[in-house]
């Protein structure tokens, strides 16, 4: 590989969505990613109302006698200091011939708390406040991915309350996106009375059959964490992560699918769930003791972790080459079919004059989030529940239990 070669590279078209390439990136020497700007503050927890404070005594007038002395003595030091100006020397000039040194052009740092309003400029505003908290996050990870479905973190402890989401994701806005909206009415048309939906209903709602009615707003009201765990039964995948999106472009040249949009950089790669809503009881009255459960209503949510989590011996995921201006993508596609890893270009790279800031990109990788997290010990990976959204199911769904 010429190191003073120029490559070609991708960056999204956002007129129609989808990757352009371009060519003339530079590979950009002696320079890397800069980790050294300090963590934001926590996030501010609610204030107490101060007491009133009290209003300040009146000052009472200053004695006559003192108030002279006091003017004499300002008078005396204006004359002193006069005095001392007119007998100061002029300074010399310089001389003509000093010539001042241009100081040494050098490249602008770039630090990783700036990808949030990249993210911006890239249209993804919903992604950079996702990332925005995870900076200003305690520590809080999981050293396993295994762990990260339990939702244990690194001390082996279950993630704090403050490490969970449940105002950011609105289902109206995930449902803007043509994908999700397709898997959301699978989920809610077909998915949930599947044999499989149907099993999981039956063994959850055997509990509840002496009962005539069940609503499990009343019983979890606002707690999207014991509606999940124990009225869950059914769900459908959604999508990609941002850097198999990332990916799909490097293994494919011909490939006009997998541009990262504000859903992937949010959510990347989630679920939508259902749960039940509402359900009706009735006992046979020709004495079988067999309750007839009738679900009329279900609740429907996104749950996703927002993580930098790799899987153990793997390469870290590549999301692209970032500069305050943005993403671009460097693939090698000479080599990408025969290689194990998709191979890009690992170096920084320049798309103009590298001294101008945002010209440079440098290559972005779970790691780096995580060594950062490392280094500074903030940065706290969390869950994201979204809001709710109440689906009336009609015809019922019909079980005997």
């Amino acid at each position: 590989m010429n190191l003073d070669d120029k490559y070609s590279y991708y960056r999204i078209d956002k007129l129609f969505w989808r990757w352009k390439k371009q060519d003339g990136a530079r590979i950009v020497h002696e320079v890397s990613l800069s980790t050294d700007n300090p963590p934001p503050p926590f996030p501010a927890s609610p204030v107490a109302k101060p007491n009133a404070v009290p209003s300040p005594a009146k000052s009472r007038k200053p004695d006559p006698t003192v108030k002279m002395i006091t003017d004499l003595l300002k008078v005396a030091d204006s004359v002193s200091r006069f005095r001392t100006w007119l007998n100061t020397p002029v300074p010399p000039k310089p001389s003509e011939a000093t010539k001042i040194v241009a100081p040494k052009k050098t490249v602008p740092p770039f630090d990783i708390q700036e990808i949030p309003n990249a993210l911006r400029k890239e249209m993804m505003p919903i992604g950079a406040k996702l990332m925005e908290r995870w900076f200003a996050g305690r520590l809080n990870y999981s050293a396993v991915p295994s762990d990260e479905l339990k939702e244990i973190n690194q001390e082996g402890k279950p993630y704090p309350p403050d490490m969970y989401d449940t105002t950011t994701i609105k289902m109206e806005w995930v449902l803007e996106f043509a994908r999700a909206k397709r898997k959301y009415d699978f989920l809610v048309n077909d998915a949930i009375r599947s044999p499989a939906a149907l099993q999981v209903l039956h063994k959850k709602l055997r509990f509840y059959r002496h009962r005539s009615e069940l609503s499990t707003h009343d019983i979890c009201r606002n707690d999207p964490q014991h509606l999940h765990q124990f009225f869950q039964f059914q769900h459908v995948e959604v999508d990609g992560t941002f850097a198999e999106k990332i990916k799909l472009k490097l293994m494919a040249d011909a490939a006009r699918t997998g541009v990262p949009d504000d859903l992937t950089a949010a959510l990347g790669s989630f679920v939508i769930y259902a749960a039940i809503g509402h359900v009706r009881l009735s006992r046979d009255p020709f004495g079988t003791q067999r309750t007839t459960a009738e679900v009329t209503g279900a609740w429907v949510y996104v749950k996703d972790n927002f993580t930098f989590t790799d899987e153990p011996g793997e390469r870290s995921q590549y999301l692209g080459h970032w500069s305050s201006n943005g993403v671009i993508v460097m693939p090698l596609a000479s080599v990408a079919a025969t290689s194990r890893y998709i191979p890009y270009v690992e170096s920084p790279v320049t798309l103009g004059d590298p001294v101008i800031k945002g010209q440079v990109y440098y290559p972005i990788h779970n790691s780096d989030f995580r060594q950062w997290a490392i280094r500074h010990q903030r940065g706290g990976d969390f869950i994201i529940y979204s809001d709710r959204r109440y689906v009336p199911l009609f015809p019922p769904i019909v079980l005997y239990l």
